[in-house]
């Protein structure tokens, strides 16, 4: 690599990581002590607070003309770009009939998404904004994943808690090459304590499940290793001896628990090597559940260095009806070739495929960013069009987050707001930005699902 660019590949990957400090500040959650539980709707951001709640939906979406977009959105200053979609050919066929079993209450199962992507993703506050508006038309069915013992964490849905020494493996969960055994199931990261006790506790917040709840705890133990599990006033020690189910070929077992909706959950380390891989809650009346997955700094080849096996079994395990890929800002800022991303998500999509053959698949695209120089990053239309050509390719759904916010340029435009959109570290938007990128997401899906109950 030539010099000037090497200079500029450091330039911006120094660039990145300070976007990354400003999310850190923005989830800005740490260990409460013990017995407390964090919220994370007081965790700072630009404006200094949570995302505003969002309206309730009609109910039934009206369908979209070819690159129109919510009001919200528009009010915000976007316009359609020169390849605007048409948001009705969405064709996510299995996820809207699913949804169409939902709501006509032929369905005994909640319809799940799994959401895999970067920082955007991990903060929670777009696939949060997003999941209560799906939820608040097809039923509220839980958070579904929740991360435990990662001491900056935010999930919209969930009161938590962690205390004691926990650690995180990978160290640098964004790496591109494979850690270890790889196995991570479809979280990217394994939490473990690095001498015991250490402590987690989980409570949803009201309304976001019904009936009963449904708690899988994901882990894995070493001779000799154990951990207590209270809920509902109960106790129990969980070792290798207790006859926990190991899901084939994840590489871990999972703990299930039933409990009333308002019971807290909590965990304790006893000793010896564990690792946990994060939990899932659901209610037990049919509803959407979003799985939201994102690794701060993350690529799609940081997913692919994940165990094969391991993040086919959760995936299994899981049965989504609707797969989404939400990457691109990262590699935005790469020296590397564009194409070379189109090999990325047919091993990807081969990966999903394996593991929930009829689930849809829906790749969106990167928000515009602010190049180190100033200006948008070129990149990011560029990226923006090549997973268009790749969702195209491989028959999933596409959504331009660039052109929700009015094509190049967008990322200046909405941190001019009032209230500002974009946070001003170059790429990442505030709470209320998320929220509108999110409903505009919302719109699309919900008019696609519209125009195809009428046919």
């Amino acid at each position: 690599m030539s010099e000037p660019v090497e200079s500029r590949r450091l330039q911006l990957e120094r660039g990145i990581w300070l976007g990354l400090a400003g999310v850190a500040a923005l989830i800005g959650v740490t260990c409460a002590s013990r017995g407390q539980l964090g919220s994370a709707s007081k965790a700072p951001v630009s404006a200094a607070s949570a995302p505003s709640p969002l309206p309730a939906p009609v109910a039934s979406a009206a369908p979209l003309a070819s690159g129109s977009q919510s009001a919200e959105a528009a009010e915000a200053g976007a316009g359609p770009s020169p390849q605007a979609t048409d948001p009705t050919k969405l064709e996510l066929t299995r996820f809207y009939g699913d949804l169409a079993s939902l709501e006509q209450r032929k369905r005994k199962t909640s319809v799940r998404i799994l959401w895999l992507g970067d920082s955007h993703t991990a903060a929670d506050y777009l696939t949060g904004a997003l999941r209560a508006r799906l939820q608040a038309r097809f039923g509220a069915a839980g958070p579904g994943f929740v991360r435990v013992g990662v001491k900056t964490y935010r999930h919209t849905q969930v009161r938590w808690s962690c205390d004691g020494p926990w650690r995180i493996e990978p160290a640098q969960p964004a790496r591109r090459t494979q850690f270890d055994d790889g196995v991570f199931g479809f979280s990217g990261m394994r939490t473990f304590p690095d001498e015991a006790p250490a402590q987690a506790a989980f409570e949803l917040r009201p309304g976001t499940a019904h009936g009963q709840l449904h708690w899988q705890v994901w882990f894995s133990l070493g001779e000799g290793a154990s951990f207590r599990v209270s809920l509902a006033g109960v106790s129990q020690v969980v070792s290798r001896s207790s006859g926990t189910s190991e899901v084939p070929g994840a590489g871990f077992a999972s703990l299930a628990l039933d409990s009333a909706i308002s019971d807290k959950l909590e965990l304790v380390t006893l000793g010896g090597a564990q690792r946990f891989y994060g939990l899932i809650a659901e209610g037990s009346e049919p509803g959407l559940v979003l799985d939201a997955v994102g690794v701060d700094g993350a690529r799609l080849a940081t997913a692919l260095a994940w165990s094969e096996a391991s993040f086919e079994a959760a995936v299994r395990l899981r049965s989504p009806s609707l797969v989404a890929f939400a990457f691109g800002t990262n590699e935005a800022f790469d020296a590397d070739k564009l194409d070379k991303y189109r090999s990325q998500y047919q091993a990807m999509l081969a990966r999903v495929r394996i593991a929930a053959q009829d689930a849809d698949c829906l790749l969106v695209g990167p928000p515009d960013a602010n190049a180190v120089t100033g200006g948008s990053e070129p990149r990011v239309a560029e990226i923006d069009a090549l997973q268009r050509s790749i969702a195209d390719e491989l028959g999933c759904g596409y959504v331009s987050q660039l052109e929700i916010m009015g094509g190049p340029g967008g990322y200046t435009r909405w941190v001019q707001k009032s209230p500002s959109l974009a946070r001003g570290d170059r790429l990442h938007l505030t709470a209320k930005g998320y929220e509108v990128v999110a409903n505009s997401i919302a719109d699309r899906l919900l008019a696609a699902y519209a125009a195809r109950s009428r046919h």
